[in-house]
Order: C-alpha cells, then sequence, then structure tokens
C-alpha cells in the first residue's frame, strides 16, 4: 500500500461565494522579490519569463508564501506565447499549478509542461516533477504518445504521491479545443476560479468557461488549506517565450454557511476509486469509539453504511462534514453540496422527498441504522462521487 494522506475538504453548504481582496497583486514583474524563480525562469525586463524561445528548457515561479485556495479562489493573469519555433513551430505550453512540494518544486522539459515527469523522448531524462500538484495546463504541442487532443487546449491534471508519479500527467478533463489561439503572438487573459469543488477557467471576455470541472483538491492542502501558487513551462524540440505580464489572485470571502473542515482519518490514496475527480473511497468506514461511531460514507453507495439500533436511546450526528456530487452537469450547489443539502427543491425521484438534495439522511431497518447520501435513486447513484465523514452518539 503507498504513503497515507490526510484529507481535507471544504464543506459545501448552503451559501454563495465572492473573491476577497487580491492577496497577491503584479501589475507588472520589475520587482519578484516574492517570487522564487526556479530552473529557466527569469524576468525579462518587466515581464516574467517562465522559458525562453529555446529548446529543452523548464522554468517555475511561486509566491514564497502559502495561500489559503481550499475554501475558494480566483486568479487572473495576462499571458503571451511569442517567438515559435522548431517542432509544431512552437511548444509546450505553460500552466498555472497548486502544490504543496515547496517553492523550489520543479517538473520536466517537454510534454511535461514543467510540472511533470519527462517522457521518454530525452535521452538525459530527468526524473524532477512536482508532486501533491494540481495543474491548469494551457498545452500548445499535440504530442500523439499523450494521445493530445490539439494543439491547442487547456486541461486540468494532477500528480499525487511521489511512487505513483508516471508519464503522462492524469487528466482530470480537458478541451478538445479553444476558440482563441494560445501562440498567435497576442496578449491574452485568463481567470481561473474555483467554487468548491468546482474548476473554471475562462478566457479573454468570455461570459462562460472554456473549461469546468468537479475537482478534489485534497491532494495540494496543508491542514490549514493552503498551497503554494504559481506558473511552470517547458520546451522541447519546439519551443517559444512563455511570458506572464499581470497576475492578481485572492482567496474567496465565504458566507457563514461554507467552511474548511479537516478530517482527522487518512486513507490509502489506492482506496479512492480510480475513475472519480473527488476522492470516493472504496468502502464506508465505520469505527466504535466513546460513546458513539465515527462513520466514513461514500457518496455512492446508496444506503451504504449502517449501525446496531438501540431502540431507547438518542442518536444524534455531529462534525458532519464533506462534498458529494450528484450531478456534474449542474453549477456547484445546484449538484454538489455538504451534509445538510442545497436549497433545491427535491423531486420524488431522489431517496428523500422531504429532505435537500444531496443531504445526509438515515432511517431504521432491520434492526440497523442506515445512512446515505440523499441522492438520485436507482442506478445513477453509483455515478455521485466524494464522502461525507460523521460522528454517531449515542445517548
Amino acid at each position: 500500500m503507498g504513503t497515507r494522506r490526510s484529507l481535507i475538504f471544504a464543506a459545501l453548504l448552503l451559501g454563495w461565494a465572492v473573491a476577497g481582496a487580491a492577496a497577491i497583486r503584479f501589475e507588472d514583474f520589475a520587482s519578484v522579490r516574492d517570487l522564487s524563480l526556479v530552473g529557466d525562469a527569469k524576468v525579462n525586463g518587466a515581464t516574467l519569463r517562465l522559458t525562453p524561445a529555446e529548446g529543452n528548457r523548464a522554468g517555475a515561479a511561486w509566491f514564497r508564501k502559502k495561500q489559503p485556495v481550499g475554501s475558494g479562489f480566483e486568479t487572473t493573469f495576462q499571458f503571451q506565447l511569442t517567438d515559435a519555433g522548431g517542432m509544431g513551430h512552437g511548444a509546450d505550453g505553460f500552466a498555472f499549478v497548486l502544490q504543496n512540494s515547496g517553492p523550489e518544486a520543479l517538473g520536466g522539459r517537454g510534454s511535461a509542461g514543467g510540472f511533470a515527469v519527462e517522457d521518454h523522448a530525452f535521452h538525459d531524462r530527468r526524473k524532477s516533477f512536482v508532486p501533491w500538484s494540481i495543474a491548469v495546463f494551457f498545452d500548445t504541442f499535440r504530442n500523439r504518445g499523450e494521445q493530445d487532443p490539439s494543439n491547442n487546449y487547456v486541461a486540468f491534471c494532477t500528480y499525487g504521491k511521489p511512487s505513483d508519479t508516471h508519464w503522462p500527467a492524469p487528466r482530470l478533463a480537458f478541451t478538445r479545443k479553444l476558440r482563441i489561439r494560445l501562440k498567435d503572438q497576442k496578449v491574452h487573459t485568463a481567470r481561473i476560479r474555483f467554487q468548491p469543488p468546482v474548476l473554471s477557467v475562462f478566457l479573454d471576455d468570455a461570459s462562460t468557461p472554456a473549461l469546468e470541472s468537479v475537482v478534489d483538491l485534497s491532494i495540494v492542502l496543508d491542514r490549514e488549506g493552503a498551497a503554494w501558487v504559481g506558473f511552470t513551462a517547458s520546451t522541447g524540440g519546439g519551443y517559444e517565450n512563455h511570458d506572464i505580464l499581470k497576475w492578481s489572485f485572492g482567496g474567496t470571502s465565504v458566507s457563514s454557511s461554507m467552511s474548511m473542515v479537516s478530517s482527522s482519518i487518512t486513507f490509502h490514496t489506492s482506496a479512492c476509486l480510480p475513475d472519480r475527480n473527488l476522492c470516493t473511497p472504496e468502502n464506508a468506514v465505520v469505527e466504535r469509539g466513546g460513546t458513539g461511531y465515527h462513520v466514513i460514507l461514500p457518496g455512492n453507495l446508496e444506503w451504504g453504511a449502517s449501525i446496531p439500533d438501540t431502540p431507547g436511546k438518542t442518536v444524534a450526528l455531529t462534525n458532519a462534514h464533506g462534498i458529494v456530487c450528484w450531478d456534474l452537469k449542474a453549477r456547484a450547489s445546484d449538484g454538489c453540496s455538504g451534509p445538510s443539502g442545497n436549497a433545491t427543491p427535491v423531486g420524488a425521484r431522489f431517496l428523500a422527498a422531504d429532505s435537500p438534495a444531496g443531504a445526509l439522511i438515515m432511517r431504521t431497518r432491520e434492526g440497523h441504522i442506515w445512512f446515505s447520501v440523499n441522492g438520485l435513486s436507482g442506478v445513477e447513484f453509483r455515478n455521485n462521487q466524494g464522502f461525507y465523514e460523521f460522528d454517531v452518539e449515542i445517548k
């Protein structure tokens, strides 16, 4: 089994979020004393140049102080890719990265994007990569070996524990081809927003996201819900200047109904189902202790955990937290929630018609008290992602 990691989640309950004041703001990069520049990253005038337009380079720039990201964030930056040459008339792309490895982290060249491990094209293949990371990768070269959809797309990529790292980096979601051309030498603007558990990318003046998906940030967070943030880029047989011109980043000011919570339970990373963006444990966990039980309930198991019934005693659920998504096509609280559910009127197809969608519910049957997420009953339930964790007190 692999190393253990703490699972930290933002509890998405009824509420709303707005971007707070930017904790990071660079109108230009004439001064970079708050940045850690790694590898080939340099300042060119007032521009942050992650790599020059030369072959086989990799660079990274990290804000030196960790930023709160688990409860939500928004970042905006301007970028420009110029002097494209070599294979593919420009390569390989750049990424905005969240990571919990440190401000000196750097990944490989070529298709690695400066965050992943290098592919087998390099005879002097480097073992460097950025574990415990999630990257929003703006890819400008079509690598056939990676089954890239095009030479002009964006993807959400993730790297977990070092022993599981491989090439290519696993993709959580990706576009086929972007409306704008990333390496047209023009200045473009990217805005990335995380409203737990949905990560969205907007380009230029578009009001709809170029890419949006449910994403589990737990692998990049410390116990305070913070991570290092910054950029990486790489070149290989093709090359281009990967320049960042401006950058702002801010955590999210959250209403009282959303909060960051930390679980004391740890899982082997292999205990999460491999085909889900949110960690979804393979099995429920019920642990006896003190005056009750501690329960971990996977969101895809209908009435998936139980404890023995105790007639004549009061059963209270406490310390409930986590995120479950039952409709991945819906936005945030329309298809995902914390244990209290959301405000959407529940339909007859849900397990409990008198409870909110997504709520943690229970019933007594055959001498046991059973627990479930209030999701759509039937086959669709198995597609749910995430889990709830809670204590059951017997009084």
